[in-house]
This record gives structure tokens, sequence and C-alpha cells, in this order.
């Protein structure tokens, strides 16, 4: 304890015990005078305005008002002495500083004199003790409030600013971006005293604003984007002048907190005085243009202009109409531009180029981004939506996100649903059948049509992408599309290898440079006419495994032969998984020796080509997808490949085969999704091989082939075929026996339509196939309907619409089939466009989708389904000119 406290409460104690000696020799009649009535006082502590500004003069004084917890005061009253312990309040600790509160203290009315009062803190430690000698009166039933001045040191509040000071040369650190500060340590010195403070991890908010100043690139833009900072709480300092001598940033994203780095500086002087705000402190945050991501914007800069960025206007749903970059902002902000993704770090690691019309050289600046992962100078989807870049984020590029970009390609443009193409009746009743679970409905064909993107439409002009992209070892993702870029442009060649920034590039480049980029995995050169070969660039890739070379219609059949001959016989070979080459000029595989080391081959896409000889891969090679649809094949080789255990689709639709090739084993383990042969010119398997090995698949479709004989050998050989598309071919009958085997009794779907059948045999019954569910045997030549599926318990829709002779064209089937209303679980019937007569049956509800529309000699009362005809529950499809009565709901002539 000082000497100046010691003093003090010397002193108060001294004249406590003077006034009690004085209170103790009057008399008891001095107190006749009371009026008997009690009134309130209150306290209220002040600091007492001193011209000592330091705190080494500051000895006898309190340090702040908020250390003072309670108050004890000595009172005389009518030569009695009172003292009382009262505790002090404030609205909270930064308040204090402007004046404290006791409880209320009940006393009786007259008047008091303050003889001294203790200062206690929250431990009832003794902090000062203070004479006094002020005077106060108590009137009854009133609330009097009384000031006492508190020596305390002089302290106001500071409020710091962060702000951006650049520096031309600094040392290496952590790097970060100025906008992700979430947490500051300030330490200041007293000018004077030479004593430091320090506020720990003092909450920081971002805000970006504006300040005028004209765009030199733009005469519309004439303000300037700036970002600041500032912390969000005040902090108390002793009167004086300060100077900010150190900082220590942080960045914070949930309850992890990141230290950035800690830096001494001298920021500007500023004065604290007493219980006064000074907001206007400034943290200066040291900046360099020294530091990576600085110069990733500045690369970024070089890029834009190269590109003749002046120029941009987006057209995409990624950002808005129109959109540019922008660099009128301060330099730290130049990488918050439309396409650009930065990590935590606020390097460049995402750069999406497509969408805004660049035209040009990608320069050798872009070598200086060496985090980028993902670059897009124009991709597949770019004139359908950009919906693979739509909220896209390279900080989160996953394994499933970047499987989901993989097959963006297969599933916008090649993956379809064969099953879609069978009878309307047929898809309908079989997606609302309950016990199909959703993932096994009919899916509608949402392929893109060439009409939406045609070949060789571009919408960039791009010409050239530097070599110096071997240096972006962490790239991932390359994409070129819709570009006149050729193929000696693609990262072939330095542009300015003199450039006093970016040449070093070229001096620094070996050839063994290529093998660092392991990341590289995924290529796209798309829909790029001028292309006439594989840039060679790719072959040098040690890791691709995924490449769309689709409509690359400039690459003559020979060159791209060739080319996919290298691929296979280079690096690349081993490690692709993922080959897109459909919309080109493709005419021949390459040989046999070749397609073998594509071990890891799994989705191969040769859609739209003029191939007409298919070399195979032989059983090395399985295959989870394959899409040879659109050629010109008349025969697929018995070894094509192997096919792994998780085949969705195969389609070999629309060429030329004559026979069901005989590439599949319906005894192999995992069954697949869908075959679809349609639109050849098959007119039965192939047994030049030995013995017909059948499918192990789910669904077959063989519509609009020259079918006349039932395929029996799929079923003989065991092939578990649950539905089957014979639509479009030409048989006429379909003998006893043809439907056989171990798993014939799976068949549930058939579409026998636009063939010239004439009658169904026995194999049809329910003890053959037990769950056919749906059969359309519309467009044939029957004169009465089969009633073989018609006794399966399972039957849920049977169409026999459009019976014509095949000879004279007309309508053959006039006979209703008595008894279709008792089938046990069919709902729906359409037998329209024929000549029914007289029906003689009753309708029933449970039979409640019938079609008899376009049968101009029907007579059918439909009396008993009226009520569910007028309730909406029973649907009717019917001309106004039938005879039908029995329900005036209908919109009939008669």
């Amino acid at each position: 304890m000082n000497r100046m406290k010691i003093f003090s409460k010397a002193l108060l104690l001294l004249l406590v015990s003077l006034l009690t000696f004085a209170a103790t020799s009057c008399s008891d009649d001095e107190t006749g005078g009371w009026d008997g009535t009690y009134g309130y006082v209150q306290f209220k502590l002040s600091k007492k305005v001193s011209s000592r500004a330091t705190r080494a003069a500051a000895l006898d004084k309190l340090e702040k008002l908020d250390d003072a917890k309670k108050i004890k005061v000595v009172m005389e009253h009518n030569g009695t002495t009172v003292s009382q312990t009262l505790v002090l309040n404030s609205y909270n600790s930064e308040n204090a500083e402007y004046g404290l509160r006791s409880e209320k203290l009940q006393l009786a009315s007259g008047t008091y004199t303050v003889i001294g009062f203790y200062l206690y803190d929250a431990v009832d430690e003794e902090l000062l003790a203070s004479s006094a000698g002020e005077t106060f009166t108590v009137v009854g039933g009133g609330l009097e409030v009384q000031n006492l001045m508190v020596e305390t040191v002089e302290r106001g509040k500071v409020k710091f600013n962060l702000v951006k000071e650049w520096e031309k040369t600094r040392a290496g650190g952590t790097e970060y971006l100025f906008s992700n500060i979430r947490l500051v340590d300030v330490s200041v010195t007293n000018l004077f005293t030479r004593e430091t403070y320090t506020f720990p991890e003092l909450k920081v908010k971002y805000k970006e604003s504006s300040e005028e100043h004209q765009n030199p690139d733009n005469e519309n833009d004439k303000y300037m984007d700036t970002g600041t900072a500032y912390c969000d709480s005040t902090v108390w300092l002793p009167a004086g002048t300060y100077q900010v001598t150190s900082y220590t940033t942080y960045g914070k994203t949930g309850a992890v907190k990141t230290k950035y780095e800690t830096q001494p500086v001298k920021g500007e002087a500023f004065i604290v005085e007493d219980n006064q705000l000074n907001d206007t402190a400034q943290v200066p945050i040291l900046l360099s243009k020294t530091k990576e991501y600085i110069k990733d914007y500045e690369a970024l800069k070089a890029i834009w202009e190269s590109l003749h960025g002046k120029e941009w206007s987006f057209y995409g749903d990624a950002t808005f109409k129109g959109a540019n970059w922008n660099f009128n902002k301060e330099l730290d902000m130049w990488g918050e531009q439309p396409g650009v993704t930065l990590n935590s770090n606020g390097r460049v690691i995402g750069l999406v180029i497509a969408g805004f019309g660049a035209k040009g050289i990608v320069p050798d600046a872009i070598g200086q981004l060496t985090e980028l992962q993902v670059l897009n100078l124009g991709s597949h989807d770019e004139k359908i939506g950009a919906n693979i870049f739509n909220n896209y984020d390279a900080n989160s590029l996953t394994a499933a996100k970047k499987s989901s970009m993989r097959h963006d390609y297969e599933n916008k443009f090649l993956k379809y649903d064969p099953r879609a193409n069978m009878s309307d009746m047929i898809v309908e009743s079989y997606n609302s059948d309950p016990k199909v679970a959703p993932k096994n409905r009919i899916k509608k064909d949402s392929r893109i049509n060439l009409k939406d993107a045609q070949i060789g439409t571009l919408t960039n002009k791009i010409t050239g992408v530097s070599k110096a992209i071997y240096r972006l070892t962490k790239l991932q993702q390359f994409y070129i599309g819709n570009s006149s870029i050729t193929s000696d442009s693609v990262c072939a060649k330095f542009y300015k290898p003199d450039d006093p920034v970016y040449g070093k590039f070229a001096q620094e480049f070996k050839e063994e440079d290529w093998d660092k980029m392991e990341n590289l995995t995924d290529i796209e050169l798309y829909n790029c006419p001028k292309i006439s070969r594989i840039p060679d660039f790719y072959y040098k890739l040690p890791k691709l495994q995924a490449m769309n070379l689709a409509r690359c219609k400039g690459i003559p059949a020979n060159q791209l032969r060739k080319d996919w001959t290298r691929l296979a016989e280079e690096k690349t070979g081993k490690t692709l998984q993922i080959l897109y080459m459909s919309y080109n000029n493709l005419e021949e595989f390459p040989e046999s020796s070749a397609l073998r080391k594509m071990v890891n081959l799994g989705l191969l896409d040769l859609a739209y080509n003029n191939i007409k000889k298919v070399h195979p891969f032989g059983s090395e090679v399985a295959l989870s997808s394959l899409y040879l649809n659109n050629n010109q094949i008349e025969e697929i080789p018995a070894n094509l490949c192997a096919f792994t255990d998780d085949v969705e689709s195969l389609t070999f639709a629309h060429n030329k085969l004559k026979k069901i090739p005989n590439i599949f084993d319906a005894s192999s383990v995992r069954e697949m999704g869908s075959v679809d042969f349609s639109y050849n010119e098959i007119t039965g398997v192939d047994n030049s091989h030995g013995t017909y090995k059948g499918i192990n698949a789910a669904s077959v479709s063989l519509s609009n082939n020259k079918i006349e004989k039932f395929p029996s050998e799929l079923f003989t050989a065991g092939s578990p075929i649950t539905t089957i598309d014979l639509s479009g071919n030409q048989m006429r009958t379909i003998p006893k026996g043809s439907i056989k085997g171990k798993k014939a009794y799976l068949l549930q779907v058939i579409d026998f339509r636009f063939n010239k059948l004439t009658s169904l045999s026995d194999d049809f019954r329910s003890t053959t196939l037990p769950y056919i569910t749906n059969m359309d045997l519309s467009y044939n030549c029957f004169t009465e309907v089969p009633t073989q599926p018609l006794n399966s318990a399972v039957l849920r829709a049977f169409a026999i619409n459009h019976q014509r002779d095949e000879k004279t064209d007309q309508r053959c089937l006039r006979t209703w089939p008595t008894g279709i209303t008792t089938c046990p679980s069919l709902i729906q019937f359409q037998i329209g466009s024929n000549d029914i007569r007289k029906v003689e049956e009753t309708l029933t509800s449970h039979l409640y989708i019938l079609n008899i529309a376009d049968n101009p000699n029907i007579s059918i009362d439909v009396t008993s389904v009226c009520a569910y005809i007028k309730a909406g529950m029973y649907m009717l499809f019917y001309n106004k000119n039938q005879d039908i009565r029995g329900c005036d709901a209908l919109d009939l002539e008669n």
C-alpha cells in the first residue's frame, strides 16, 4: 500500500474519531426535532477532473471506476455517526467510467454530513479511502442523490480501424485476404510513458464501399470499389498520446480460429482524452505486391487484357447477363471477379472464362496461377445453361462432384432409357404401378437435341493457350470448348518469352515438367471445328482419366483413328477411364493390339460417327457404358470386350446390324440395366460363333428391325429379361414353345406394336408368364382379342388398338372380348380404332380406363359406370357420334 493511500485512510479515521467524540458529549434532547419520517439517499460516484494526465502521478487515484463494486459511507447526523456499506452498480463496465450509483439507503429525515467513504473491489479488498465534507438533506418520503467525487486515472475510449498499407518489399509469411480477417490483437504504446497495452482478439467486421475514381477501362464507371475493416467494439485507455506498434491477425470459420501473422508497425499517433471516444485510430495492415495472391491478381488482369476483356459480356446463368470483370478497385480486391474462385489465402483456384465471349490468346501469365485447380475456357453445356458451373466452387471439388462433372456430358447428350420409346400406355401404366420402385420407373428422354447446341457454333474466339500451363501442377480439370483454336495452339508455345514479368516461365521450362502435372485428370476439347488432331500436350499427361473430344469435326477419319491409337499406346492408354468422341468422323476402330492396352477404360462414347468397322478390345478391357448408336456398324465382334458389374446401359441403336451380337452372357454375375438394338436391320441372333449365350439384362429393345421370327434364343439362353420391345418388326406368328427357358417367367412388359401378328400362342398364358403386367398389341392384324395373357393375375394394362388386314388394310377386329371386365388386376383396356360392334358386357369400375374411340359401329351401355364418370373416377375415350348409352354426363351428339 503506497504512502498516499495510508495517509488518506489515517486522516479519514481521525475525522471519524473526533466527530464520534463530539457526538457522544451532546444531549439526547437534540433528537427531539425529528418529525418521525424517513427518506432515501443514493450516492453517485463520478470521476474527479484533474490536471494530471499521466499514470505516473496517479498513485492516489483509482485505476478505473469499474474496479469499485462496493462503497462504505461514513456520515454524521445530529451528533451521531452513521456508516453503511452499499453495492455499486452500472449498466456495464464501459458505462461505469461515466459514473456509478449505489443502492438506495433509507435514513431518518434530516441533514447529514458525509465524513468520508471507502471503496472496495469484488472480493472486499479496499481500493481507496477518501474524505469528503458534503452535506445533504433527507426529506421524508423523498429521494436525495448525493454526488461523491473520486480521483481516478483519466481514461478515454478508442475504436480501431484496419487500413491497408502497401509495401514494396516484405518478408514472406502467411498469405491471406484482408477481407478474411475476423479477429485482431492490437498493441499500442503511450508515446510519453512508453507503456504498452495489448488488446487481444478484437472482433473485426469487413465492409465494401466505393469512392470516386474514373475506371480507365470503362468510361461509365466513375467509382472504385474499396474494402475497409474495423473493430466492432471499443477499448479504454488512460488519457495520452498513442501509436499502434504491432498487430496479430486471425481468420475464423465457425469455431476454428487460424492465426495469420504478427507484424510490428508504426501507426499514426492518436490522442485519448478523458471520457471521449476516438474512432479514427488506425491499425496499418501491411500488404505487399510480392505476395503470390497479389501476383495472381495481376496475372488475371494480364489474361483479361490479352483476351480483349473490355469487350466481354456474360450470357449464361452463373452470373448476371452482361457481366464483365472490373479492375476499378483496390489491388487486393482484383481477385473478386465473376468466374474466379479464391481459396482462403486469396490464391486463384478456379477460373471460368466460358460465357464471356473471350477472344485472343490465353497468355503466358496463366503460368502464375500455380494453385489453379479448374480452368474452363468453354464447355459442352455452355449453350444450355452451364449447369455444371452454376453454384460452382473449386474449394469443394469433392470426388463426388468431380464424378458428376465427368458424367455430365453423358447425362445430357447420351444417356436415355430405351423403355421410353414404348407405347404411352405402357409407360404410364408401368410408372403408376405402386409396386415399381421410383428408381426403376421409366425415365423420360431428356437428352439435349442438336438444335440446342449445334455443331460448329462458337461462343468465343480463343485462338491459343500458352505453354506456361506446365506450371499449374495442381490443375485437375481443363476445358476448351466452342472455340476456333487450332491443334498447334493448345499449350504448344510461349507467346512472349522476353516479357519482363512472365518471360521467365519460358526460360525455366523443361520437357519433363509435363510429368509433374499428375493432378490433371480431366480434359475437354469440345466443338472446336479447327482442331485437326489431338494436341501433343494431351499425350504427355501422366494421369489422364477423362477426355471429351466430342464434336471436333475438323479431325479427318484416318487422323482420328491414328490419334485414338496413340492415346492407347502412350502413357494415357493405361490411365484413361472415360473417352467421349461422339459427333465426329471416325470410320474404324484402332487395331486390337492398341485397344487392349486401355485396361482401365470404363465409358466409351462413339455415338454419331461413321463407324463401319469395329475391332475388339478383348476380355482385358471391361466397359460399364458403351455408346455406339447412330453409326454404320454391320457387325459386332464376339470378343468386343468384357463388361463390369455395374453396367447401366449399352446402346447399339441406329446402325446396320444384321444379327443380335453374341457378346454377352446371360450367366454373368451382374445384371445390366438395358441394351438397345433398336433401328437396325436385325433378323435374328448371331450363332456363327457357337451357341448363343444370351443377355444378362433387365430390358432389351429390338424395336424397328426386320425380325420375322420371335427371338426365342434370348430366353432359351436364360436371359433374365423383364421388359422387351419388339415393336416395328415383321412378325406374323409366335409359335408355341418360343418362350421357354429357366428365366422366361420373369417377363413382365411386352411391346408388340407395328408388327403383322394375327395370334398369340399359349406361351403367353399365366402358366408360362405369370408376371405379365403390361402388353401392347396395337397396329397388328388380329381378328379377335387373344385371351392368353388376360388370365394373368397381375395384368394392369392391355392394348389392341388399330388392327388392320395385312392385304386389304381394312379393319379386321370386330368382336368385343367378353369377360374382359373380370380380369383380376386389369385397370386399363384399349381397343380403339377398330370395328367393334355390339357390346353385351356390363362395365365395372375396377377397369376404369377404357379406350373405345374410332369404333364407328360400336354400341355400348355405360350405365353401370356412369356415376364414376360423373365423379371423374372413370376415364372413357370415345367419339361424340358413337352409340353410347346410359350416361347423360357424356358429350354426345345423339
